[in-house]
């Protein structure tokens, strides 16, 4: 069974650090009104209502054979740690010309994408709520290098042993990948 969310802290403790106390609009004071079965700032003289929504990622799972590529993360979170090459969809992209993007920053490779294998939400702290989709990818081509936030990359038995991983999510989806590869949803081109 692949695990699908991952909770780092509490909460339900920390959601008002995070409220806006003036409106990034019109500058007037914020106050909590209810919205959508649930209280949020709100701004009385324009009507603007902070919603917090996840900050959208891909996680490229690049694969060869029995291997998966990992990359030593040289900025925190997990500096210093390894993981699964990432990155932030931003809003004028896709999730697969993301994967393939981040892919190149930081491996140096050319990537094609195969599958998605997993969508997770990590509660990471209280600034950070990502939804993850986690992609297979096969190299075409490119220079392997690390480059971007990843200090150093190599590849590794994707039965172990691995290094010293940065995120659960990756240790459990690759322990997943690992047993249950048949369970994928295949990408189409459109």
């Amino acid at each position: 069974m692949v695990k699908q969310v991952y909770s780092y802290y509490n909460r339900n403790k920390t959601r008002e650090a995070m409220d806006f106390k003036y409106c990034p609009n019109c500058q007037t004071k914020m106050i909590l009104k209810e919205s959508g079965g649930q209280e949020r700032p709100t701004c009385t003289a324009c009507g603007f209502i902070q919603f917090q929504n996840p900050l959208p990622t891909v996680c490229v799972a690049i694969l060869d054979r029995d291997h998966i590529l990992l990359g030593k993360r040289a900025e925190p979170p997990g500096e210093g740690q390894w993981a699964i090459p990432s990155g932030y969809i931003e809003f004028d992209d896709d999730f697969i010309s993301t994967a393939i993007q981040e892919a190149k920053e930081e491996t140096g490779l050319d990537v094609e994408i195969q599958s998605i294998f997993n969508v997770i939400s990590s509660f990471y702290s209280p600034k950070y709520h990502f939804l993850v989709i986690y992609v297979i990818a096969q190299v075409v081509g490119g220079e392997f290098q690390a480059g971007d936030d990843m200090s150093e990359i190599a590849w590794f038995p994707i039965r172990g042993p691995l290094p010293e991983l940065a995120f659960k999510e990756d240790i459990d989806t690759i322990q997943a990948f690992a047993n249950q590869r048949e369970h994928v949803i295949l990408i189409r081109e459109p």
